[in-house]
């Protein structure tokens, strides 16, 4: 299963459903002289609480990406303003009225006055593209002094370790309804707009499910 999401898609996924799984699974634990390793479903609690901890070092990832941004914000250029056409000259304009309008995508076939004003409006257009250029340039030299490549790529490697652990509980089947309610909670985790991996969630689960009605009948 392969899941590719934003930083910021993942941490707002995963921030809905923190905790439940795992407060669900304790109450499932909850009976005097029960432990972990003799329920049904030890090895998703124990793949639970290990989902948890990755999440919680990727959530720290993403804070490290945050503050790195925020330093990096300040030392930012000034944005460009943005480039308008200049208002075409009122006898530019006549010249052009008077054209044949299949005539006018052919500079050959309009006025010399009018071809320089095109000409000079293309120039001031690329210099502008250029000053974009040079201000994104600023903008990803700022960046890369602050240590933004190594927090991403920390921050990277943290998520797949996450998805991993959410891989592994939903290919693991569940015996009881705490380990159903472990699978949501990793179900949960996944991007919501990533529609591949939430259906191969579900079908994962509801063959735990049709498993479980099959042996409570």
């Amino acid at each position: 299963m392969n899941v590719h999401v934003s930083r910021r898609s993942i941490v707002a996924a995963t921030a809905i459903a923190a905790g439940m799984s795992t407060a669900l699974a304790k109450t499932a634990l909850g009976t005097p002289g029960t432990s972990i390793k003799e329920h049904p479903d030890a090895d998703l609690f124990w793949l639970d609480q290990e989902m948890a901890e990755a999440e919680a070092q990727m959530n720290r990832a993403n804070k490290a990406c945050e503050r790195v941004g925020r330093r990096a914000d300040k030392l930012f250029p000034a944005e460009l303003p943005a480039w308008k056409e200049p208002s075409m000259p009122n006898h530019i304009s006549e010249m052009m009225g008077g054209m044949l309008v299949r005539d006018l995508a052919y500079p050959e076939k309009q006025p010399a006055p009018l071809r320089d004003w095109h000409r000079a409006c293309g120039e001031q257009r690329a210099a502008y593209r250029a000053l974009q250029e040079a201000h994104q340039d600023k903008v990803d030299e700022i960046y890369r002094e602050a240590g933004i490549d190594a927090a991403e790529e920390a921050y990277r490697e943290r998520t797949d370790e996450f998805f991993k652990v959410v891989e592994r509980i939903l290919a693991t089947p569940a015996s009881t309804l705490q380990g159903i309610v472990v699978k949501l909670g990793a179900a949960d985790r996944l991007d919501f707009n990533n529609f591949s991996a939430k259906n191969d969630a579900l079908i994962s689960i509801a063959a735990d499910i049709r498993r479980l009605a099959g042996e409570a009948v």
